[in-house]
């Protein structure tokens, strides 16, 4: 019978890794030497599943005697959660007696030790397969990506791959004909099918949504853009199969002994992705010098932000809103700027990396209360001001005190909530669409109004028009640029039925006498744009706002 010393030593030895299959060899030796084992075998049997879908059971050695010869003379199964199976194989030493009854109770003892230290093991993996996995396709998740590009530098063979980062296209109009449900199904399809494609040490990501990333043998470069191009899947509605044929617009790293940094990587394929669908308007794009000098740029605006925010660099630049009926200055937009060095940084510069990383949502406060503290200064000067708008991104809806943050700003200046106005741009995504609604009723029961900003540019238009508490719509400049026949009976029903539901319309980007007689055929009777003023600084606005409209003759 084992001696309590001996089990104590053997659990002592056990404990002092996670990893089961790197001590149990040291471990187990002094055991096989009493009871007379030569080899200890563990199998592993798991059901087929999405991550295990070409192996179904795995056989390890966990303790040898190479020089010894025996057979198999014990074993002991354990069921695991699953249908799955583990099955110890203990290997008696040739021309040596059985084992007793006595002794095969104490090889299980510690075959009882070894499974649970399995579990403790497999749950510390799981842990941290988990943090590095995403939790609807199974494949790795921003931090596994950049775990496996890591290990291939180690190895010294990342400058083998091209990195990929890759966005699906149109996906919200999948997303609006299936419903979240189903579209994430359909996201489990694509990976799936593009996995099939993988070879070896080739690896695809999703960083969440409808965004990709891959890394592909450079020679494999072109076949992978032929597969992402169009991916051939299917979407259930009403029970039905429904094909789909999914393509993307892909940013591509060649990566090389210079650029091995799986931070710069990800980056410049972003970068280059965003060129190639906002830009280029072409299915991919290769990252370029050019590209690395731009994020090299966005690191350092990056890096200026709390500064810049401290040296109060950011100021609220004003455009005003003009009723086309009488041209008075009816209302206005706060538009950020960001002067650096006595030059200003464009906003189409710094408010995409700010929206990228989270800082927009400070940035947006600090202008709100940059707009508070003008509005409470004209007050003082005896000016009286008009509504102002303020810029909000769609990250904010993740705080639920949202309207409760925008509110005491509000009060900390001691200034009537009818002189602030909130604009968000129009979602497709189903759940930020219950977040909006749950925050325009609020911003409703606080009397602050409520604006949809570039309203037809995105999938739910429509739809919005019916469901959400909205105040004011701000027509997109597409749509005002546009005078044929069909985009003028578009625009005139738009503005009837915001007019029937009680809402305001505002159109953007008018730049020309001839919009402004368009505008008013279908009826919109505010608007702005270059035509009247660009964004101004506040002592600029504030002549404007003493005046009160424009002369036009």
């Amino acid at each position: 019978m084992i001696c309590d010393e001996n089990l104590r030593k053997f659990i002592r030895d056990i404990a002092d890794t996670d990893d089961t299959f790197e001590v149990v060899p040291h471990a187990f030796a002094f055991i096989g030497e009493q009871y007379r084992i030569c080899r200890l075998k563990a199998a592993f049997l798991a059901p087929v599943t999405y991550c295990f879908f070409d192996e179904k059971r795995k056989d390890l050695v966990l303790y040898e005697q190479p020089d010894k010869k025996g057979y198999l003379t014990y074993h002991v199964e354990y069921q695991t959660k699953g249908d799955g199976k583990v099955i110890f194989e203990v290997f008696q030493e040739k021309d040596v007696p059985p084992f007793t009854e006595e002794e095969k109770k104490d090889i299980k003892t510690i075959l009882d030790i070894i499974y649970m230290h399995c579990l403790k093991w497999k749950l510390v993996k799981l842990a941290r397969e988990i943090g590095q996995t995403d939790s609807l396709t199974g494949l790795p998740n921003s931090v596994g990506f950049h775990a496996h590009l890591d290990e291939l530098i180690k190895k010294n063979e990342l400058c083998r791959y091209n990195a990929f980062y890759f966005n699906l296209v149109r996906f919200g109009l999948i997303n609006n004909r299936y419903g979240v449900k189903e579209t994430n199904q359909i996201i489990t399809r694509y990976a799936a099918r593009i996995v099939g494609f993988l070879q070896n040490e080739e690896c695809l990501g999703r960083l969440g949504g409808d965004n990709f990333v891959a890394l592909i043998r450079k020679e494999r470069t072109e076949e992978f853009l032929n597969i992402i191009s169009g991916v051939e899947t299917y979407g259930l509605l009403d029970g039905k199969e429904e094909p789909i044929t999914i393509g993307a617009v892909a940013g591509i790293v060649d990566i090389n002994e210079n650029n091995t940094d799986s931070a710069n990587i990800v980056s410049d394929c972003s970068m280059a992705m965003n060129i190639a669908k906002h830009i280029r308007k072409e299915p991919y794009a290769y990252a370029t010098l050019e590209i690395k000098e731009k994020r090299l740029k966005s690191s350092q605006m990056i890096t200026n932000f709390s500064k810049a925010i401290q040296n109060k660099e950011f100021m609220a630049f004003y455009q005003p809103k003009v009723s086309i009926d009488n041209y008075m200055i009816v209302g206005a937009e706060a538009l950020v700027r960001w002067k650096q060095d006595q030059t200003f940084v464009s906003p189409g510069e710094f408010i995409p990396e700010f929206e990228q990383n989270g800082m927009i949502c400070e940035l947006d406060f600090y202008i709100l209360e940059q707009v508070c503290m003008d509005i409470r200064q004209w007050l003082a000067m005896g000016i009286e001001p008009i509504r102002i708008s303020v810029n909000f991104s769609r990250r904010h809806l993740s705080n639920p005190n949202l309207a409760e943050d925008i509110m005491r700003i509000i009060k900390k200046y001691d200034i009537d909530s009818k002189y602030i106005e909130i604009e968000l741009t129009e979602t497709v995504d189903e759940e930020e669409a219950g977040l909006l609604i749950s925050f325009m009723n609020k911003m409703r029961k606080y009397q602050i109004l409520m604006t949809i900003d570039d309203f037809g540019t995105g999938f739910a238009s429509l739809n919005m028009l019916r469901s959400f508490p909205v105040d004011v719509l701000k027509i997109d400049k597409s749509l005002v640029d546009n005078m044929e026949e069909n985009d003028h009976i578009i625009l005139s029903n738009v503005v009837k039925m915001a007019s029937e539901l009680d809402m305001d319309v505002v159109a953007e980007g008018v730049e020309t006498w001839e919009q402004v007689d368009y505008l008013k055929t279908v009826n919109c009777s505010v608007v702005q744009g270059f035509l009247f003023d660009r964004p101004m600084p506040k002592e600029q606005f504030e002549e404007k706002l003493k005046l009160g409209k424009y002369e036009v003759g």
